[in-house]
């Protein structure tokens, strides 16, 4: 009961803190009263996404094997989680709008019922994921428990000692996670139907037109919807994946297709998510012709991140299960360090030939812009001695580890690693050297130029970086705090480091 009040009472706190970060950004914000509830519906959906993946049901609860143990407190907490903090995040954010935005009693005279902004495919979508998240549940069915293993040392007359037998994780028995990856499954649906509820229910924003209020709610119903569906999808991945982790105890050649089709499916599943964009037709002015160009210039960028950091993941993933195949059950720490260092190097490559091959197509449409001049300009100074001191900590340690962390650690050759942090960097000069000499097909201001290169550079120099990271991570199994610093850097959005130029109409002198 300690650990459900603990809990209980760290979401509070966190709900709390996010309510409050909520209003302060609100307060702060000087725009327009629609741009302040879609950017304010924008956070909250963001939050959410990130609190509601963060828990359920997975392995490590499977990995708790017999033994009599009672667990249902941690159970519960794991099984409930996702749906609580996806409730939570979505009633704080419905409570939590602008002063200026504010609920106010209004009608419309406009015909419409209730369900009227529900996203009607989107919701047939997420009731087939439901569906497909259920099903997975009945193919587990079979599965048995299976007892841990415990490390056994065997030892002959001369003293010379080996392992015979490695530890590994017992597995819990179907009738054990059944239970848990269904009430799992029913929470979240559960809070995907309250949320929406609330959403269709929740009073019209003062200062927005009723057309807007509408179009918002539709917005809103999009992102949960989304949301709820990845959530979903990771409930069936997870009970595919323990599925996989039982066969692999039987047969270590019969898991890899459950393993495989749980993450295609869910790697299919974000990228849909992702490119199921909100509806945006709000009762707003045009652009202006000569400003369209600068809002091509800005939907190519983000369509070249997209595609780009995509295949990337997708590479990352093969890359690593290929690895994988070929470590050792029993490796010490850094054994395996060689094909981790190999797969980043050629992953981190691929993302910078990706990126150069987007600009070299765009420079060769652009034929007629070849005689202009280039107007590039270095990033912020901070960002290439942030990154420079990660990279010369991370080859440090490749080269150098403190081996009383690392115990038994078995470190990779330095000639070996500084060749491959030498290739990272001279593949990242020549990315930054062509990004500021390719023609542009638009015409756009000086300023809007140098914005365009700069964020191409400073995604070079953020993947480089966080690979160079992942390195020392993945490799010497570094632990979760430099798994981190990786991930945060290449998590890291531009629009933190670079402001956002105005859409002005190119001056011709």
């Amino acid at each position: 009961m300690d650990q459900l009040s603990t809990a209980a009472f760290s979401m509070a706190i966190g709900a709390a803190l996010i309510y409050a970060w909520l209003r302060t950004v609100a307060r702060q914000d000087n725009r327009p009263a629609l741009l302040r509830a879609r950017s304010h519906s924008f956070w909250c959906a963001l939050i959410a996404f990130f609190v509601s993946s963060s828990g359920g049901v997975s392995n490590q609860q499977a990995a708790h094997a017999g033994a009599g143990e009672s667990l249902w407190a941690s159970d519960l907490l794991a099984a409930t989680g996702p749906a609580l903090w996806l409730l939570s995040i979505y009633l704080i954010g419905l409570y939590s709008w602008p002063a200026s935005v504010a609920n106010v009693r209004a009608a419309s005279l406009e015909p419409r019922s209730m369900m009227t902004p529900l996203p009607k495919a989107l919701s047939a979508v997420a009731a087939l994921v439901l569906l497909g998240a259920g099903l997975t549940l009945w193919m587990i069915r079979d599965v048995t428990g299976v007892p841990p293993q415990y490390e056994v040392a065997s030892s002959d007359a001369y003293g010379s000692t080996w392992v015979s037998q490695s530890a590994t994780d017992g597995l819990r028995a179907a009738d054990q996670m059944l239970a848990l990856f269904a009430i799992n499954l029913a929470s979240l649906a559960l809070a995907l139907l309250i949320a929406m509820l609330f959403i269709l229910l929740r009073k019209p924003l003062g200062s927005l037109s009723p057309h807007d209020n509408q179009v918002l709610r539709e917005v809103w119903l999009n992102r949960l919807l989304r949301t709820s569906i990845l959530a979903f999808a990771s409930v069936g991945a997870s009970a595919l994946h323990y599925k996989a982790s039982w066969l692999m105890s039987l047969d270590r050649t019969m898991y890899q297709p459950w393993q495989n089709t749980a993450n295609v499916a869910m790697l299919i599943t974000f990228i849909a998510m992702a490119l199921w964009k909100p509806p945006e037709n709000f009762a707003r002015t045009t652009s202006p012709k000569p400003a369209s160009s600068f809002l091509r210039m800005r939907e190519n960028l983000f369509a070249i991140g997209f595609l780009t950091t995509a295949l990337t993941l997708i590479a990352l993933a093969c890359s690593s299960s290929l690895v994988q195949t070929e470590y050792a059950d029993n490796a010490r720490p850094g054994e395996n360090a060689p094909q981790a260092i190999v797969s980043l190097l050629v992953v981190a490559l691929l993302f910078l030939v990706l990126n150069a091959g987007f600009l070299g197509y765009l420079h060769l449409k652009s034929r007629g812009t070849h005689s202009l001049a280039r107007h590039s300009a270095d990033l912020p100074r901070y960002v290439y001695v942030l990154a420079g001191l990660l990279l010369i900590g991370a080859t440090y340690l490749l080269i150098n580890p403190p081996f009383e962390y690392f115990w038994g650690l078995v470190p990779v050759k330095p000639v070996f690693a500084l060749g491959a942090l030498l290739a990272l960097l001279a593949a990242t000069a020549c990315h930054i050297w062509w990004v500021r000499r390719a023609a542009l097909p638009w015409d756009v201001t000086v300023e809007q130029e140098i914005w365009y290169r700069q964020v191409h550079e400073l995604r070079a120099i953020r993947v480089v970086t966080a690979a160079a990271v992942a390195m020392l991570a993945w490799g010497y199994e570094a632990g979760p705090y430099v798994s981190a610093v990786g991930i945060i850097v290449f998590c890291c959005p531009a629009v933190i480091i670079l402001a956002r130029p105005e859409a002005r109409v190119p001056q011709r002198v």
